[in-house]
């Protein structure tokens, strides 16, 4: 049996960033590649890279706002 995956705010925080970074590098590998396979494998990866950051945002605990 797996155990669940606990990370903590800054974890999640990186891992969303990384997947950010990788959106944006994807998108433009879509737009220069010219092997129409290779796109549609690019596609994918970027609708999974997609899904990953909402799971991340959606379990990123809420911040407080700072005290005035």
């Amino acid at each position: 049996m797996t155990q669940p995956l606990v990370l903590s705010g800054p974890q999640l925080s990186l891992i969303l960033e990384l997947l950010q970074s990788e959106q944006k590098e994807l998108l433009v590998e879509i737009r220069q590649t010219d092997t129409a396979n290779f796109r549609v494998g690019l596609k994918e990866r970027q609708a999974t890279v997609e899904a990953l950051i909402q799971q991340v945002q959606a379990a990123q605990p809420v911040q407080q706002p700072a005290p005035v």
